[in-house]
């Protein structure tokens, strides 16, 4: 998922710039130049109007799950810091991860400690 996000996000910003440079009377918006070019690509529009991968997708619906996925990854975490694995290529993935889930979980207040706290490890 890092490097999809990291591709999609990347994809959506060129996007962006060159449908500036074909707009005009022809192509006013993507739906047009789907049409034109008669493109079916019903998944890109999606990521294109959301303007966002589906991996940074907000948790609407899905919060039973983002909890679940929060807790493992603490979890799993806090495991490895029990059996004293402290290297930061073995614990960084997980923390990581775990930033990326709990910035998705639209519930949670921006200042929530929890948050900070993963930050700062």
């Amino acid at each position: 998922p890092p490097r999809y996000t990291a591709a999609c996000s990347r994809l959506l910003v060129q996007f962006k710039a060159a449908l500036k440079q074909v707009q005009g009377s022809e192509i006013s918006s993507i739906d047009d130049f789907c049409r034109k070019f008669r493109l079916d690509c019903p998944l890109a529009m999606e990521r294109i109007k959301e303007d966002r991968p589906i991996t940074i997708k907000d948790d609407k619906g899905n919060l039973n799950r983002c909890i679940a996925d929060i807790v493992s990854l603490f979890i799993t975490v806090m495991d490895k810091l029990r059996l004293e694995i402290r290297a930061m290529d073995e614990i960084q993935p997980d923390l990581r991860e775990l930033m990326e889930t709990m910035n998705r979980m639209s519930h949670l207040p921006p200042d929530f400690e929890g948050r900070q706290k993963v930050n700062q490890w």
